[in-house]
């Protein structure tokens, strides 16, 4: 699962893979799982209405209309951050100075492993019905919301991730997310995003979200 994702990440649509090439991405991934300390924390809060909109007891503004549409038919809301830790961050730093080819692989597997570990702890959850995870920067909602978000988390005492001024996590490799409770996914597109007419992903035939 692993390996297949990390070659979704690199865009790579059923070309013929040398020994060498196939060698390469499998130590990649090794390195990568060596390296990596994954780590995330959740939080889940119920969701009511006010003021026409669904809302949650604490500092997080939900009133940007993709969160509502994801929400909507949700009796609960779950917030999710996961990281792989500085180490993995520093390990693909060095590569990057003389090795690109495999500091690519390894940035696109890190990329699929933290969405893997964030997957599998929301599969480990109680909940029946979830929505897909929706991260800030994406449709509507600014990268600002971020910020709201880790805090609730207390993600900086709890897992070490935090933000800088410009509002990227530290670790790199580290992700967030929200998502409904108490409804099946919708099935999730490119709609809305605000890369749709100039994605790579999309010029290759593919998309930079997991559709399994």
């Amino acid at each position: 699962m692993l390996r297949d994702e990390t070659l979704r990440y690199l865009q790579y649509t059923d070309q013929t893979l040398s020994a060498e090439q196939d060698a390469l991405i499998d130590s990649a991934i090794e390195e990568v799982l060596a390296y990596a300390e994954p780590r995330t924390v959740h939080r889940v809060f119920d969701l009511f209405p006010k003021d026409g909109l669904l809302v949650v007891d604490a500092i997080l503004d939900l009133h940007y209309t993709d969160l509502q549409i994801l929400l909507a038919g949700c009796d609960r809301c779950l917030l999710i951050a996961g990281t792989l830790g500085i180490g993995l961050d520093r390990r693909l730093r060095y590569y990057a100075s003389f090795d690109m080819s495999r500091y690519v692989i390894m940035d696109a597997a890190a990329n699929a492993y933290v969405e893997e570990i964030c997957d599998k702890l929301q599969e480990s959850l109680p909940f029946a019905k979830q929505t897909f995870r929706f991260a800030p920067g994406y449709g509507d909602v600014p990268m600002t919301l971020q910020k709201q978000l880790l805090q609730v988390l207390d993600a900086s005492r709890r897992i070490g991730l935090t933000l800088t001024p410009s509002l990227l996590m530290i670790p790199q490799k580290s992700i967030s997310g929200i998502s409904g409770i108490g409804r099946d996914s919708r099935a999730r597109t490119c709609d809305g995003c605000r890369m749709y007419e100039d994605c790579e992903y999309r010029r290759n035939n593919t998309v930079c979200y997991q559709t399994k």
